[in-house]
């Protein structure tokens, strides 16, 4: 069995930190629910509007996918990207 590490990260719109915290912290809660995986997310050390989310441990890649994009529409959480900019996946997986 291979696990998936996701590393999702993008610029957010100044000002809005707060409120996507909340949203990160309702979508998390409402991914893992629905999959079992708990997410968290981090900002960028020297640039507070890159934000980055992080799901470890996926077993069922497509299960996951579809959860995830259903909560992002659910949650509205492109409204916090910046104009412009987009959300890049990184997906991982262990070395043999």
């Amino acid at each position: 069995m291979t696990l998936s590490h996701y590393y999702i990260y993008y610029p957010v719109r100044i000002g809005l930190e707060a409120d996507l915290a909340r949203t990160l912290h309702n979508l998390q809660a409402d991914v893992g629910e629905q999959t079992g995986i708990a997410g968290r997310f981090l900002r960028k050390a020297d640039d507070p509007w890159t934000w980055m989310e992080i799901y470890e441990n996926v077993v069922d890649v497509p299960a996951f996918d579809a959860a995830l994009e259903q909560a992002i529409a659910r949650h509205g959480v492109l409204r916090f990207i910046d104009e412009g900019a987009s959300r890049h996946t990184e997906r991982f997986v262990a070395c043999a």
